[in-house]
Protein backbone atom coordinates (compact mmCIF):
# COMPACT_ATOMS: atom_id res chain seq x y z
CA UNK A 1 0.00 0.00 0.00
CA UNK A 2 1.42 3.16 -1.04
CA UNK A 3 1.52 5.74 2.61
CA UNK A 4 1.35 8.79 0.65
CA UNK A 5 -2.21 7.87 -0.94
CA UNK A 6 -3.46 11.01 -2.90
CA UNK A 7 -5.94 12.74 -1.25
CA UNK A 8 -8.81 12.92 -3.60
CA UNK A 9 -12.25 15.70 -3.43
CA UNK A 10 -14.78 13.73 -5.22
CA UNK A 11 -18.11 15.52 -6.10
CA UNK A 12 -20.31 15.63 -9.46
CA UNK A 13 -23.97 16.98 -10.55
CA UNK A 14 -26.82 16.14 -8.28
CA UNK A 15 -29.90 14.71 -10.28
CA UNK A 16 -33.22 16.13 -8.24
CA UNK A 17 -36.58 14.58 -7.43
CA UNK A 18 -38.54 15.86 -4.19
CA UNK A 19 -41.86 14.00 -3.28
CA UNK A 20 -43.69 13.22 -0.24
CA UNK A 21 -41.75 9.96 0.37
CA UNK A 22 -38.46 12.29 0.60
CA UNK A 23 -40.26 14.89 3.27
CA UNK A 24 -41.05 12.25 5.20
CA UNK A 25 -37.51 10.98 6.01
CA UNK A 26 -34.19 12.51 7.51
CA UNK A 27 -32.14 14.79 5.13
CA UNK A 28 -28.93 13.43 6.52
CA UNK A 29 -28.24 9.76 7.90
CA UNK A 30 -28.03 9.47 11.68
CA UNK A 31 -27.52 6.40 13.78
CA UNK A 32 -30.65 4.27 15.00
CA UNK A 33 -33.19 7.00 12.89
CA UNK A 34 -34.81 5.90 9.36
CA UNK A 35 -31.97 5.80 6.61
CA UNK A 36 -32.19 8.90 4.24
CA UNK A 37 -34.30 8.42 1.10
CA UNK A 38 -32.17 5.71 -1.46
CA UNK A 39 -32.09 7.23 -4.99
CA UNK A 40 -29.62 5.13 -7.33
CA UNK A 41 -29.69 5.88 -11.32
CA UNK A 42 -28.32 2.68 -12.46
CA UNK A 43 -27.45 -0.95 -10.87
CA UNK A 44 -25.23 -3.67 -12.24
CA UNK A 45 -25.00 -7.26 -10.90
CA UNK A 46 -28.77 -6.62 -9.69
CA UNK A 47 -31.81 -7.76 -10.64
CA UNK A 48 -33.18 -4.11 -11.36
CA UNK A 49 -31.82 -1.12 -13.20
CA UNK A 50 -32.34 1.17 -10.58
CA UNK A 51 -33.78 2.04 -7.13
CA UNK A 52 -36.24 5.05 -6.49
CA UNK A 53 -36.51 4.41 -2.98
CA UNK A 54 -36.25 1.83 -0.25
CA UNK A 55 -39.70 0.08 -1.02
CA UNK A 56 -37.67 -1.59 -3.76
CA UNK A 57 -35.51 -3.14 -0.66
CA UNK A 58 -38.37 -3.75 1.57
CA UNK A 59 -37.58 -6.35 4.55
CA UNK A 60 -33.83 -6.56 3.39
CA UNK A 61 -30.87 -5.35 5.46
CA UNK A 62 -28.50 -3.51 2.97
CA UNK A 63 -24.46 -3.34 3.50
CA UNK A 64 -24.04 0.34 1.38
CA UNK A 65 -20.77 0.96 0.67
CA UNK A 66 -19.50 4.59 -0.82
CA UNK A 67 -16.55 3.49 -2.67
CA UNK A 68 -14.49 4.36 -6.30
CA UNK A 69 -11.47 2.67 -8.34
CA UNK A 70 -8.76 5.35 -7.55
CA UNK A 71 -9.43 5.17 -3.84
CA UNK A 72 -6.96 2.13 -2.91
CA UNK A 73 -8.48 1.64 0.45
CA UNK A 74 -11.63 1.08 -1.07
CA UNK A 75 -9.83 -1.47 -3.96
CA UNK A 76 -8.32 -3.38 -0.72
CA UNK A 77 -11.99 -3.81 0.84
CA UNK A 78 -13.33 -5.39 -2.09
CA UNK A 79 -12.14 -9.06 -1.10
CA UNK A 80 -13.26 -8.60 2.14
CA UNK A 81 -16.80 -7.28 0.93
CA UNK A 82 -16.93 -10.55 -1.36
CA UNK A 83 -16.16 -12.87 1.30
CA UNK A 84 -19.09 -11.47 3.47
CA UNK A 85 -21.44 -11.39 0.21
CA UNK A 86 -20.65 -15.26 -0.36
CA UNK A 87 -20.95 -16.03 3.54
CA UNK A 88 -24.28 -14.22 3.50
CA UNK A 89 -25.92 -16.88 1.19
CA UNK A 90 -29.47 -16.07 0.61
CA UNK A 91 -30.43 -14.27 3.77
CA UNK A 92 -31.93 -11.11 3.36
CA UNK A 93 -29.11 -8.71 3.13
CA UNK A 94 -28.04 -6.38 -0.45
CA UNK A 95 -24.76 -5.80 -0.64
CA UNK A 96 -24.43 -2.00 -2.81
CA UNK A 97 -21.05 -0.21 -3.41
CA UNK A 98 -22.21 3.26 -4.77
CA UNK A 99 -19.83 5.52 -6.49
CA UNK A 100 -20.17 8.53 -8.86
CA UNK A 101 -18.07 7.27 -11.47
CA UNK A 102 -19.20 6.65 -15.28
CA UNK A 103 -20.69 3.31 -16.17
CA UNK A 104 -18.14 2.35 -18.44
CA UNK A 105 -14.98 3.28 -16.06
CA UNK A 106 -16.88 0.78 -13.41
CA UNK A 107 -17.62 -2.16 -16.12
CA UNK A 108 -13.72 -1.72 -16.93
CA UNK A 109 -12.65 -1.98 -13.70
CA UNK A 110 -14.71 -4.56 -13.01
CA UNK A 111 -13.01 -6.51 -15.35
CA UNK A 112 -9.96 -7.28 -12.96
CA UNK A 113 -11.69 -6.57 -10.05
CA UNK A 114 -14.90 -8.65 -9.85
CA UNK A 115 -17.59 -7.46 -7.08
CA UNK A 116 -20.72 -9.86 -5.59
CA UNK A 117 -22.73 -7.35 -4.73
CA UNK A 118 -24.36 -4.38 -6.65
CA UNK A 119 -22.63 -1.87 -7.93
CA UNK A 120 -24.25 1.84 -8.37
CA UNK A 121 -21.97 3.94 -10.58
CA UNK A 122 -23.38 7.74 -11.92
CA UNK A 123 -24.62 8.24 -8.29
CA UNK A 124 -25.05 12.06 -8.04
CA UNK A 125 -23.89 14.47 -5.11
CA UNK A 126 -27.30 14.79 -3.18
CA UNK A 127 -26.82 10.76 -1.95
CA UNK A 128 -23.21 11.29 -0.60
CA UNK A 129 -24.02 14.58 1.05
CA UNK A 130 -27.23 12.68 2.75
CA UNK A 131 -25.38 9.98 3.89
CA UNK A 132 -22.58 12.17 4.95
CA UNK A 133 -19.77 11.10 3.46
CA UNK A 134 -16.52 13.29 3.85
CA UNK A 135 -14.02 10.44 2.79
CA UNK A 136 -14.16 6.90 0.86
CA UNK A 137 -14.37 4.24 2.16
CA UNK A 138 -17.65 4.71 4.02
CA UNK A 139 -19.97 2.32 5.08
CA UNK A 140 -23.74 2.79 6.16
CA UNK A 141 -25.67 -0.68 7.82
CA UNK A 142 -29.46 -0.20 7.20
CA UNK A 143 -31.41 -2.11 9.39
CA UNK A 144 -34.16 -4.23 7.71
CA UNK A 145 -36.82 -1.68 8.79
CA UNK A 146 -34.99 0.96 7.18
CA UNK A 147 -32.91 2.77 10.19
CA UNK A 148 -29.34 3.39 10.12
CA UNK A 149 -27.93 0.59 12.51
CA UNK A 150 -24.39 2.11 11.95
CA UNK A 151 -21.99 4.22 10.00
CA UNK A 152 -18.65 3.02 9.93
CA UNK A 153 -15.27 1.59 7.83
CA UNK A 154 -15.56 -2.07 5.78
CA UNK A 155 -13.49 -3.33 7.79
CA UNK A 156 -15.23 -3.35 10.56
CA UNK A 157 -17.97 -4.73 9.01
CA UNK A 158 -17.68 -8.15 9.96
CA UNK A 159 -19.61 -11.82 9.52
CA UNK A 160 -21.21 -11.11 12.97
CA UNK A 161 -22.32 -7.51 12.32
CA UNK A 162 -24.30 -8.66 9.29
CA UNK A 163 -25.80 -11.36 11.33
CA UNK A 164 -26.82 -8.89 14.19
CA UNK A 165 -27.93 -6.23 11.24
CA UNK A 166 -30.27 -9.23 10.25
CA UNK A 167 -31.49 -9.70 13.97
CA UNK A 168 -32.13 -6.52 14.59
CA UNK A 169 -29.74 -5.94 17.37
CA UNK A 170 -27.79 -2.97 17.86
CA UNK A 171 -24.33 -2.87 16.52
CA UNK A 172 -21.61 -3.82 18.62
CA UNK A 173 -18.51 -1.54 19.09
CA UNK A 174 -15.30 -3.08 18.39
CA UNK A 175 -13.27 -4.14 21.37
CA UNK A 176 -15.52 -2.21 23.81
CA UNK A 177 -18.53 -2.81 26.39
CA UNK A 178 -18.51 1.23 26.96
CA UNK A 179 -22.02 3.04 25.50
CA UNK A 180 -22.68 3.35 21.68
CA UNK A 181 -20.73 5.41 19.80
CA UNK A 182 -23.89 7.87 19.64
CA UNK A 183 -23.30 8.48 23.33
CA UNK A 184 -19.64 8.91 23.66
CA UNK A 185 -18.24 12.50 24.91
CA UNK A 186 -14.84 12.05 23.13
CA UNK A 187 -12.57 9.29 23.03
CA UNK A 188 -9.04 8.46 21.75
CA UNK A 189 -8.28 4.78 20.38
CA UNK A 190 -4.76 3.69 18.79
CA UNK A 191 -3.66 0.03 18.07
CA UNK A 192 -1.79 -1.78 15.63
CA UNK A 193 -3.60 -2.96 12.71
CA UNK A 194 -5.74 -5.76 13.85
CA UNK A 195 -6.77 -6.66 10.27
CA UNK A 196 -5.00 -6.82 6.74
CA UNK A 197 -8.09 -4.59 5.00
CA UNK A 198 -7.23 -0.96 5.03
CA UNK A 199 -10.05 1.55 5.34
CA UNK A 200 -10.95 5.14 6.61
CA UNK A 201 -13.75 7.49 7.07
CA UNK A 202 -14.34 10.77 7.97
CA UNK A 203 -16.71 13.44 9.65
CA UNK A 204 -16.42 16.95 11.30
CA UNK A 205 -16.05 15.74 14.65
CA UNK A 206 -14.68 12.23 14.27
CA UNK A 207 -12.06 10.06 12.36
CA UNK A 208 -12.09 5.89 12.12
CA UNK A 209 -9.97 4.02 10.48
CA UNK A 210 -8.38 0.34 10.24
CA UNK A 211 -5.32 -0.55 8.95
CA UNK A 212 -4.15 2.82 8.23
CA UNK A 213 -0.96 4.58 8.21
CA UNK A 214 -0.62 7.60 10.54
CA UNK A 215 -0.29 10.09 7.74
CA UNK A 216 -4.02 9.92 7.04
CA UNK A 217 -4.46 11.04 10.67
CA UNK A 218 -2.29 13.81 10.41
CA UNK A 219 -4.21 15.16 7.37
CA UNK A 220 -7.48 15.05 8.71
CA UNK A 221 -6.11 16.88 11.84
CA UNK A 222 -3.71 19.75 10.37
CA UNK A 223 -4.76 19.78 6.99
CA UNK A 224 -2.58 18.78 3.67
CA UNK A 225 0.69 19.90 4.81
CA UNK A 226 3.70 20.78 2.34
CA UNK A 227 6.29 18.18 3.95
CA UNK A 228 6.48 15.49 6.22
CA UNK A 229 10.05 15.77 7.83
CA UNK A 230 10.23 12.44 9.99
CA UNK A 231 13.17 12.11 12.16
CA UNK A 232 14.92 8.93 12.46
CA UNK A 233 13.73 7.85 15.58
CA UNK A 234 10.29 8.57 14.43
CA UNK A 235 10.39 6.89 11.64
CA UNK A 236 9.68 3.44 12.75
CA UNK A 237 6.03 4.23 14.29
CA UNK A 238 5.04 6.35 11.74
CA UNK A 239 5.26 3.72 9.03
CA UNK A 240 3.41 1.58 10.98
CA UNK A 241 -0.18 0.85 9.90
CA UNK A 242 -2.64 1.31 12.85
CA UNK A 243 -6.62 0.79 14.00
CA UNK A 244 -7.44 4.29 14.84
CA UNK A 245 -10.74 6.15 16.15
CA UNK A 246 -11.26 9.64 17.65
CA UNK A 247 -14.15 11.56 18.41
CA UNK A 248 -14.72 15.23 19.60
CA UNK A 249 -18.20 16.58 21.27
CA UNK A 250 -20.55 17.48 18.81
CA UNK A 251 -19.13 20.69 17.07
CA UNK A 252 -16.02 21.23 18.91
CA UNK A 253 -13.77 19.23 16.64
CA UNK A 254 -12.37 22.03 14.81
CA UNK A 255 -11.15 23.66 17.96
CA UNK A 256 -9.52 21.08 20.00
CA UNK A 257 -8.89 18.26 17.97
CA UNK A 258 -5.75 19.04 16.98
CA UNK A 259 -4.50 19.28 20.93
CA UNK A 260 -6.34 16.47 21.71
CA UNK A 261 -4.69 14.28 18.70
CA UNK A 262 -0.99 15.10 19.76
CA UNK A 263 -1.46 14.24 23.25
CA UNK A 264 -2.67 11.06 22.42
CA UNK A 265 0.02 10.63 20.25
CA UNK A 266 2.56 12.07 22.86
CA UNK A 267 0.65 9.48 25.00
CA UNK A 268 0.46 6.02 22.84
CA UNK A 269 3.54 6.14 20.70
CA UNK A 270 5.76 9.13 22.00
CA UNK A 271 6.01 10.93 19.02
CA UNK A 272 6.04 14.85 19.16
CA UNK A 273 4.74 16.80 16.30
CA UNK A 274 6.06 20.74 15.31
CA UNK A 275 3.90 22.86 12.71
CA UNK A 276 6.88 24.99 10.76
CA UNK A 277 7.06 27.62 9.03
CA UNK A 278 10.55 26.61 6.57
CA UNK A 279 12.48 28.22 3.25
CA UNK A 280 13.18 25.12 1.29
CA UNK A 281 13.88 24.92 -2.08
CA UNK A 282 10.62 22.86 -4.01
CA UNK A 283 8.98 22.71 -7.32
CA UNK A 284 6.59 24.77 -8.82
CA UNK A 285 4.22 23.90 -10.97
CA UNK A 286 3.36 26.96 -13.63
CA UNK A 287 2.42 27.39 -17.02
CA UNK A 288 4.69 27.06 -19.99
CA UNK A 289 4.63 29.82 -22.74
CA UNK A 290 1.51 29.33 -25.17
CA UNK A 291 0.19 27.03 -22.09
CA UNK A 292 -2.47 25.87 -20.40
CA UNK A 293 -3.33 22.70 -23.49
CA UNK A 294 -5.96 19.80 -23.26
CA UNK A 295 -7.70 21.43 -20.45
CA UNK A 296 -11.59 22.39 -19.98
CA UNK A 297 -12.74 24.71 -17.69
CA UNK A 298 -15.63 23.31 -15.48
CA UNK A 299 -18.45 25.21 -13.46
CA UNK A 300 -18.60 22.55 -10.84
CA UNK A 301 -16.52 20.10 -8.91
CA UNK A 302 -15.97 16.46 -10.19
CA UNK A 303 -13.93 13.44 -9.87
CA UNK A 304 -10.43 13.82 -9.44
CA UNK A 305 -7.67 11.11 -8.45
CA UNK A 306 -4.57 9.40 -9.84
CA UNK A 307 -4.41 5.88 -10.38
CA UNK A 308 -1.21 4.00 -11.95
CA UNK A 309 0.84 6.45 -14.70
CA UNK A 310 -1.82 8.90 -15.29
CA UNK A 311 -3.67 11.39 -13.00
CA UNK A 312 -7.39 12.34 -14.53
CA UNK A 313 -9.54 15.78 -13.12
CA UNK A 314 -12.93 16.51 -13.90
CA UNK A 315 -13.65 19.32 -11.59
CA UNK A 316 -10.85 19.95 -9.80
CA UNK A 317 -7.30 22.31 -8.81
CA UNK A 318 -4.07 21.88 -11.02
CA UNK A 319 -3.24 20.94 -7.03
CA UNK A 320 -4.17 17.72 -7.93
CA UNK A 321 -1.36 17.45 -10.39
CA UNK A 322 1.00 19.31 -8.26
CA UNK A 323 0.21 16.14 -5.60
CA UNK A 324 0.58 13.74 -7.82
CA UNK A 325 4.04 14.84 -9.38
CA UNK A 326 5.28 15.63 -5.66
CA UNK A 327 4.59 12.03 -4.54
CA UNK A 328 6.77 10.43 -7.59
CA UNK A 329 9.44 13.62 -6.97
CA UNK A 330 9.39 13.00 -3.13
CA UNK A 331 9.63 16.83 -3.07
CA UNK A 332 6.86 19.31 -2.53
CA UNK A 333 5.06 20.86 -5.74
CA UNK A 334 3.09 23.98 -4.96
CA UNK A 335 0.85 24.91 -7.72
CA UNK A 336 1.44 28.61 -9.01
CA UNK A 337 -0.30 28.10 -12.71
CA UNK A 338 -2.63 31.10 -11.46
CA UNK A 339 -5.59 29.38 -12.92
CA UNK A 340 -8.04 28.90 -10.32
CA UNK A 341 -11.50 27.33 -10.26
CA UNK A 342 -12.48 23.38 -11.62
CA UNK A 343 -11.01 22.29 -14.48
CA UNK A 344 -11.00 18.42 -16.72
CA UNK A 345 -7.64 17.69 -17.66
CA UNK A 346 -5.52 14.21 -17.66
CA UNK A 347 -1.51 13.70 -17.43
CA UNK A 348 0.05 10.56 -18.16
CA UNK A 349 3.32 9.61 -16.60
CA UNK A 350 4.40 8.09 -19.55
CA UNK A 351 7.93 6.96 -19.05
CA UNK A 352 7.80 7.53 -15.13
CA UNK A 353 11.53 9.27 -15.48
CA UNK A 354 11.88 11.81 -12.86
CA UNK A 355 13.91 14.05 -16.11
CA UNK A 356 10.85 13.71 -18.65
CA UNK A 357 8.20 15.41 -16.42
CA UNK A 358 9.00 18.89 -17.64
CA UNK A 359 8.81 17.86 -21.13
CA UNK A 360 5.57 15.56 -20.60
CA UNK A 361 4.02 18.63 -18.80
CA UNK A 362 4.82 20.53 -21.53
CA UNK A 363 3.30 18.93 -24.61
CA UNK A 364 0.71 17.62 -22.68
CA UNK A 365 -0.75 20.14 -20.75
CA UNK A 366 1.43 23.47 -21.60
CA UNK A 367 2.98 23.56 -18.11
CA UNK A 368 6.65 22.95 -16.36
CA UNK A 369 7.99 22.59 -13.26
CA UNK A 370 10.51 25.38 -11.89
CA UNK A 371 13.26 24.69 -8.83
CA UNK A 372 12.54 27.89 -6.73
CA UNK A 373 13.18 29.02 -2.81
CA UNK A 374 9.64 29.23 -1.45
CA UNK A 375 8.31 29.31 2.29
CA UNK A 376 6.35 25.70 3.00
CA UNK A 377 4.47 24.46 5.81
CA UNK A 378 6.33 21.28 7.18
CA UNK A 379 5.63 19.27 10.06
CA UNK A 380 7.97 18.16 11.87
CA UNK A 381 7.95 14.28 13.71
CA UNK A 382 10.24 13.44 16.23
CA UNK A 383 10.10 10.60 19.15
CA UNK A 384 12.25 12.10 22.09
CA UNK A 385 14.20 9.55 24.56
CA UNK A 386 11.40 9.16 27.67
Amino acid sequence: MNIRTLSLLTLLLAFSACTEEDAARPRFAARNQPAPELRLPKLLNAPAAEIRGWDALRDKAVVLEFWATWCEECVDSIPHLNDLAAAAGDAPVVFISVTDESEADVKEFLKSHPMKGWIAPEAGADIFRAFRVYGRPHTVLISRDGRVADITVPGAVTEEAVKRLLSGAPAAQAGRSAPAAADVLAEFYLAEAAVSVSSASYGPDRMSGAGIPLKHAFDFVFGQADKLEVKPEAARAMNGFYDIRFRFPKGRGEKYRREFFLKGLETALGLKVKDLSKESEVYLLKRAPGGPLNVRKKETPGAAGSDGGKCAVDGGSFGVLGAALAERLGEPVLDETGLKGYYAYAFDFKSGDKKTFNAELNSQLGLRLERRLRKIRVLEISRPEP
